[in-house]
């Protein structure tokens, strides 16, 4: 039995705890954050990881970049493990995750979804037969409540594009929407010579995400100190 302590008490917190309730091979500890849930659970909320009665063998951190940072050094001080789903990172607060990751493995991902991963595999595939000049663009789609933008996703998106074709090809384009309760929507455009390719991925379920995390925390835990990405996860995933 895993035990998981969730950093976080938003929307992603909530559907983190829902999906493990179907799960018998772990158990949800607890839930840390400044502000109580405002779903009903049967674990027992806490207002600060130094709070916690008992240590977990894994952190599920979905807060803010600062819940972040203090996640990061709370599980080198304590030897366990990090899951973070946190977007827009500081280039310090992503430093702390690679400091913490010499000691605890830890695995930062914007998406942790199936579909999305696929996304970005064929997004690579695409980048790797198209001229590096080809025009990109990488539109976003998310609730009004969102903040970052382009979201988190947008930007690994146009990383992994980036990084197959070289930084030499023409700057990817973003743009972003925010409207309604929309999930999460991601459009990638090749602007070629007379025709145009899309490829998009539309998330209907925010428990894809949830699943997601619990999948690859369980994988995270088996694994030595380090710092990890989704794809690390899916290549044994796939295995």
């Amino acid at each position: 039995m895993l035990h998981v302590t969730i950093h976080g008490s938003g929307r992603m917190a909530k559907a983190i705890s829902s999906a493990a309730a179907a799960q018998d091979d772990l158990f949800i500890t607890a839930t840390v954050a400044p502000e109580t849930p405002d779903w009903e659970s049967d674990c027992p909320h806490f207002f600060s990881l130094d709070a916690l009665p008992a240590l977990p063998a894994l952190l599920i951190d979905f807060t803010l970049p600062e819940g972040t940072r203090t996640a990061a050094e709370w599980c080198v001080h304590n030897d366990v493990a990090l899951l973070s789903g946190v977007t827009g990172l500081s280039a310090e607060v992503k430093a702390d995750l690679r400091t913490a990751a010499q000691k605890v493995p830890v695995l930062w991902s914007p998406n942790l979804s199936l579909g999305i991963n696929l996304l970005a595999e064929l997004a690579k595939q695409a980048a790797a037969v198209l001229d590096p000049k080809t025009q990109v663009e990488i539109e976003d789609i998310h609730h009004q409540w969102k903040k970052d933008a382009p979201s988190g996703t947008a930007l690994m998106l146009g990383e992994t594009i980036t990084a197959q074709r070289g930084r030499e090809g023409t700057q990817i384009e973003y743009s972003s929407i925010r409207e309604g309760e929309i999930i999460g929507e991601h459009k990638i455009t090749f602007h070629m010579a007379g025709e145009e390719f899309d490829l998009v991925h539309r998330a209907h379920d925010r428990s894809i995400y949830a699943l997601g995390a619990l999948g690859a925390g369980k994988w995270l835990v088996g694994q030595p100190a380090g710092l990890y990405s989704a794809s690390d996860w899916l290549v044994d995933f796939n295995s």
